[in-house]
């Protein structure tokens, strides 16, 4: 799934916090006055699991990533294909109502991409339990 069309975050007029398209006022400050943002469309997977019995509507092996693209946002994503490992360069599209993921097929990496500004600034964003 190579694709070059941007994913488009949400941005804070006031606080410039970035999330995921909402109707809702910004989450971190209340304002309403929010505007588009593209980044680009991909990113690190953090966690990945395979549900054999996923809710009704769903086929089996419902395949699933928690996926940080730019600035720290985290997008829950369907898989095609294998399961990413954590830390792995994943490509997000949006498909209709949800977001889905596969494997970059060039590295990440190699484009300077994938990896958050968050990641980049201050190390993993996420830490397994010890």
């Amino acid at each position: 799934m190579t694709t070059e069309t941007p994913l488009v975050l949400s941005q804070c007029d006031a606080c410039h916090s970035r999330f995921l398209p909402s109707d809702t006022p910004c989450p971190k400050c209340g304002s309403t006055r929010i505007s588009a943002f593209p980044v680009p469309a991909h990113g690190r997977s953090i966690a990945a699991t395979e549900l054999s019995t996923p809710a009704p509507g769903w086929t089996a092996p419902h395949r699933l990533a928690l996926v940080e693209v730019a600035d720290g946002v985290r997008v829950l994503a369907i898989v095609d294909g294998e399961l990413p490992a954590a830390g792995a360069a994943v490509e997000v599209r949006l498909a209709g109502p949800v977001y889905r993921t596969c494997a970059a097929e060039r590295g990440a990496s190699e484009r300077g991409e994938g990896e958050s500004p968050r990641a980049r600034r201050r190390g993993p964003s996420f830490e397994p339990p010890r």
